[in-house]
């Protein structure tokens, strides 16, 4: 065999051995779909193949911000790799690997320090000295995701353009694994986060009403329907016993955090936890309010979120309401034996802007018979359908209008019925909280105390 047949069966069996190892990285890559280690397993399979000293992987920052299009150094490993650990940046456009990233083409350096390409400032940080470069683009769809990197021929030499050939199918092969596990891993995050909140939406939703107390001369109901997994929305039925041995008292709360979702649900928890802990001291519906707006303002002050709330006392042996409006809505009391409507209304703002507010209370009495007390959110009036009409408080009042020779139940399923055919398919884009509190014959026919 000639010298030059002898020349070309070698290189025949580098290509080989080229191709062998790209297979060995896609079976090595496919093993994992955890980043971190797919990451690790190009490297050390690249710097194997090419037996280099030192190798490393940046990829594209694609987070947007000021260090997007920056290069990360996110797998360094050989000599002084610690330096580079910790996620060393290069500017798009610095260095070597900034060019071949900017121009996704790849790049051999017999002498680094020859070459105006090279940024020696590495080698500055970390004391070790680059003599020649093979750097590659990772390149999936076209894109640059990364680049890759082996520094210094083990033994001495330089790396040849056959090295860089099989080091930019190497890349190739380890741009889709990468994709790959990138995507494994946001499924699994999305998939926690469905997860987390379905956990946190069946904790909020056991902290609804779970039954209506039996409030003598009185008929309760309530529902609340959040747009999301979890609610901004809340509602409660609460009962104090007197102090001095007297009759109980019932409170009804609505109240509506900005916004919705996991934060405003947080929000929510809170306000039902200072309410509920502040009803087993004294004190009028004024009093409770102002101490939970102060307390929610103490924790809250700084989240630039707030909820209106409307609180409400009824006192059986009395037949007399008492109401507090924190920013919400009035509440509708509607008297069916005349047909008309009256906002239950109040000065007062929302709870967690001012901690010193003061709020104040309003008494409802004389009550008419079989009168229909309506506190909800404006997830209902404000509701749009795909014609872009709003619901619109007129609309509500039909509708409570309509239902009110039932019981408070049928008042609520009578309104979200409404709602529905309204909407006709069409999503909520806010959450939904209705409560109805209904007179019973001889309520509210007894003075004031």
């Amino acid at each position: 065999m000639t010298e030059a047949a002898c020349e070309d069966a070698g290189r025949l069996s580098d290509r080989l051995g080229a191709l062998k190892r790209c297979f060995a990285l896609s079976r090595l890559v496919t093993e994992s779909l955890d980043l971190s280690e797919v990451l690790e397993r190009i490297m050390t399979t690249s710097r194997q193949a090419l037996s280099a000293e030192a190798a490393s992987l940046l990829l594209v920052d694609e987070t947007p911000g000021p260090g997007q299009g920056e290069l990360v150094f996110t797998v360094a490993q050989g000599p002084a790799c610690r330096d580079l650990r910790g996620g060393f940046r290069l500017a798009p456009g610095e260095g070597v690997a900034g060019w071949v990233a900017a121009r996704a083409e790849p790049v051999l350096l017999v002498d680094a320090y020859d070459d105006s390409r090279f940024n020696p400032d590495v080698d500055r940080l970390t004391g070790y000295r680059t003599r020649s470069m093979a750097c590659v683009p990772l390149l999936y769809r076209g894109r640059v995701i990364g680049v890759a990197q082996c520094i210094n021929k083990a033994g001495g030499g330089v790396f040849t353009r056959d090295e860089v050939e099989t080091f930019s199918l190497l890349a190739a092969q380890a741009a889709v694994a990468i994709v790959n596990a990138r995507l494994h891993g946001e499924a699994l995050a999305k998939q926690r986060m469905e997860f987390d909140m379905e956990v946190a939406a069946g904790v909020q939703q056991s902290l609804l009403p779970q039954g209506v107390p039996l409030v003598p001369g009185f008929d309760l109901a309530g529902a609340s329907l959040s747009c999301d997994a979890t609610s901004g929305d809340y509602y409660d039925f609460m009962r104090r016993p007197d102090a001095a041995g007297g009759p109980e008292r019932f409170f009804v709360a609505v109240g509506d955090v900005t916004g919705h979702g996991i934060q405003a649900a947080l929000f929510m928890t809170s306000v039902r936890a200072f309410l509920r802990a502040r009803l087993l001291a004294p004190g009028g519906p004024a009093a409770i309010v102002g101490d939970v707006n102060r307390l929610l303002s103490g924790d809250m002050g700084d989240s630039g979120r707030f909820m209106t709330f409307f609180l409400l006392e009824i006192d059986p042996a009395a037949g007399v309401m008492r109401s507090v409006r924190a920013g919400h809505d009035p509440a509708l009391l509607y008297d069916p034996a005349t047909g008309t409507f009256v906002e239950v209304g109040g000065r007062g703002i929302p709870l967690g802007i001012d901690a010193g507010w003061a709020y104040e209370e309003n008494v409802l009495c004389p009550l008419p018979e079989d009168a229909v007390l309506v506190l909800g959110t404006d997830g209902i009036w404000e509701a749009r359908a795909a014609s872009g009409e709003m619901y619109g408080k007129a609309r509500l009042r039909q509708a409570i209008a309509r239902g009110a020779s039932g019981d408070a139940r049928a008042v609520v399923d009578a309104v979200l019925a409404d709602l529905d055919a309204f909407l006709a398919g069409m999503p909520r884009h806010d959450d939904v909280t209705l409560v109805v509190v209904k007179t019973a014959p001889g309520a509210g026919k007894k003075e004031v105390s």
